[in-house]
């Protein structure tokens, strides 16, 4: 009776034993890593949010911060993180893969939006039973330029991956020639196959069109295109990487207004366009002259007003960015926003570096638009 006894209390220990061990798996953790992501987005806690998050690539911290944060904006009913097949291990240095859907329900429609991607979950130490991490997508094509520049992109996506590389540091070097601004950090740029993950990668709440973003100390974001190369959208690409670029203008440049944001990147990519800016400009002319504008402050909150007028933003914006580099030229354009980058009012900069009220600068970019347009209709 001894005998069996102590054989059930060995055959305890050891189930014991193998079920601490199973807790203590890469699967496990990775779990648990889930169930807390999915916590704290239900609980809107950022804090407990990025205690889940690999932060060893500070572009992808920066995403993530920013991801969490604009859950106060458009909060969610309803969020779920969906395994959909078992970790795998060992095939990415020392990360783990996982095809996981991600289910969520913004308060403010109440439709049920879902997405799904390979994630990466790596080891926050060497210890055998510490917390995994949330590393991101798991890109399938990692382009690196050995000078700093890398470009992330699906299988479907490797053609166009390797044709972005080519291309960008031209673009690069031109508008950083332009701007007179060095970047700071290399680029990442990642090639999204839908717009759906493209617009996940912002935010949860981000549900507008768009074919590109960035933002200060983010990856630049475009969205991948089947059979088409670099120099199919180089315009694109020109304009965020002119994005990239003018945020070296300050650490404030970022609350600028909108319009003057979207305005210079629009600029710097007219050399990469079809269309030519003469053309742009007097589409624009006319519609100005006829009434169809809106307000400078209509243009300038990108979480405001500004989201119903977003035509307009890249419009005027493009259009007055021109019109002061054609009349005070591009050393005081450029000064111009790095008096906005580090602090002043766009009313400030205006008075400041330009000499003249923005109210008047207002004044003279209408009226010089009403006679491109009316120069435009006298010529047969």
């Amino acid at each position: 009776m001894k005998q069996y006894a102590w054989f059930m209390a060995l055959v305890c220990c050891s189930a014991i034993a193998s079920s601490a061990a199973w807790a203590n798996t890469p699967a496990e953790r990775v779990s648990e890593t889930l169930d807390a992501m999915q916590a704290a987005v239900l609980s809107g806690d950022s804090g407990a949010f990025m205690a889940q998050i690999d932060i060893d690539d500070p572009k992808f911290a920066t995403e993530q911060r920013a991801w969490i944060a604009d859950l106060s904006r458009n909060p969610v009913s309803a969020f779920r993180i969906e395994p959909l097949e078992e970790l795998i291990t060992g095939i990415t240095g020392r990360a783990g893969m996982m095809h996981i859907r991600f289910h969520w329900t913004l308060k403010e429609d109440q439709i049920e939006r879902s997405i799904e991607f390979n994630a990466l979950f790596s080891p926050m130490s060497d210890e055998p039973d510490g917390p995994w991490l949330f590393s991101g997508r798991g890109w399938e094509i990692k382009l690196d330029s050995g000078t700093g520049l890398r470009v992330l992109a699906d299988r479907k996506h490797k053609e166009l991956a390797a044709s972005v590389l080519d291309v960008v540091p031209g673009i690069q070097r031109s508008i950083e020639k332009e701007l007179k601004l060095t970047l700071s950090s290399p680029l990442t740029i990642k090639i999204y196959p839908t717009v759906q993950e493209l617009q996940y990668s912002i935010a949860p709440g981000y549900i507008n069109m768009l074919s590109g973003w960035n933002e200060p100390e983010e990856s630049i974001k475009i969205l991948g295109r089947d059979s088409v190369s670099a120099e199919r959208i180089s315009s694109l690409l020109a304009h965020e990487i002119g994005h990239a670029v003018s945020f070296e203008f300050g650490p404030e440049i970022i609350d600028a207004p909108w319009w003057s944001l979207e305005g210079i990147s629009e600029l710097v990519a007219d050399e990469y366009r079809a269309a030519s800016a003469e053309s742009r400009e007097i589409s624009i002319a006319k519609q100005v002259a006829r009434g169809d504008r809106r307000s400078w402050e209509q243009l300038s909150d990108f979480k405001g007003e500004a989201v119903n007028h977003s035509m307009y933003v890249y419009s005027q914006g493009w259009s007055m960015v021109r019109h002061i580099t054609q009349r005070f030229g591009k050393r005081a354009r450029n000064d111009w926003f790095s008096a906005m980058g580090h602090g002043a009012s766009v009313q400030e900069a205006t008075q400041k570096v330009l000499k003249v009220s923005f109210d008047d600068l207002d004044r003279q970019w209408e009226s010089e638009m009403i006679l491109i347009a009316e120069q435009a209709e006298e010529t047969p």
